[in-house]
């Protein structure tokens, strides 16, 4: 495994994200903005430039390994199931997490950067960009918020009643055979928004101010980053049939619980009916 300066690469992105994302914000122009798979998936010129920057700089810092971008995938340029087949060693890049916040002037996005190879979590890295704020992980080494060492605060216990807990719940991406029960259910909650941002929700679950999180889309990009955060942090991430999540396999979704006994509790209270009922293409039923 290659000795990476964790520090530096922190460095790598706050210099990309000052120089290709930060300038851009509340200043993109006309031509600036693009739509991808549909009118609110969004891809911007800084996405595509810091993109561009951070895979040749990457690539250069661990020679030998490649780079796994949103807009590249999007473009046709790379493809996701390369990070369990090949033996290299990927850097998984979303340039500006939350593209929908920057290009409509919301200070919520981010850049997330994640190690992997055949899978498996090497190290990551948030960027919370509007709070100067760099998160970094690295496994078995633990959390360093800024520099600065990572407790994780208490968790909820599992037995904690849903009323009282908040959570991150994605729905945009569910099909309609899963979404109105979900939508059913999530009134339980005292709150279950979401940002739109996986840079900020996972380390606001991180941190405790969120108990859990559902997601349906789990491309790698939105993931890789966060979850490694989370599992050094003591989380439980599965996906929804209980498999662990590798960022390859898309079928189904995610669930991020603090615990074991939670994450079974969240997957029967909000997901297990309507999978049983109607599972997604290439699901195994739990």
């Amino acid at each position: 495994m290659p000795n990476i300066d964790i520090s530096k690469v922190s460095e790598i992105i706050k210099e990309v994200a000052a120089d290709k994302i930060a300038p851009r914000y509340l200043q993109l122009g006309d031509g600036h903005i693009k739509t991808k798979s549909g009118p609110t998936d969004l891809v911007t010129i800084a996405d595509e430039e810091a993109e561009i920057e951070l895979t040749r700089i990457l690539k250069d810092f661990l020679p030998g390994s490649q780079v796994i971008g949103e807009e590249a995938v999007s473009n046709g340029k790379a493809v996701r199931q390369d990070l369990q087949r090949s033996d290299d060693y990927f850097w998984i890049v979303d340039p500006v997490d939350g593209t929908h916040n920057f290009a409509h002037g919301v200070p919520i996005f981010g850049t997330m950067v994640a190690l992997v190879r055949k899978g498996e979590r090497i190290a990551s890295w948030i960027f919370q960009i509007p709070k100067d704020r760099m998160i970094a992980g690295e496994k078995g080494a633990g959390i360093r918020i800024d520099g600065a060492s990572f407790q994780p605060p208490p968790k909820p216990s599992d037995d904690e009643d849903f009323k009282n807990m908040k959570a991150f719940i994605s729905r945009m991406f569910m099909p309609p055979t899963i979404r109105p029960y979900v939508d059913q259910q999530v009134t339980k909650m005292a709150d279950a928004s979401t940002h739109r941002c996986c840079a900020w929700e996972y380390i606001e679950l991180m941190e405790g101010e969120r108990a859990f999180s559902v997601y349906k889309r789990i491309e790698p990009w939105d993931h890789m980053a966060g979850v490694l955060l989370l599992e050094e942090a003591g989380f439980y991430v599965r996906k929804w049939d209980g498999q662990p999540y590798g960022g390859s396999d898309l079928s189904g979704g995610l669930i991020n619980a603090p615990s074991e006994i939670l994450w079974e509790r969240v997957y029967e209270t909000f997901l297990k009916e309507p999978l049983r009922a109607n599972p997604p293409p290439g699901f195994a039923v739990r």
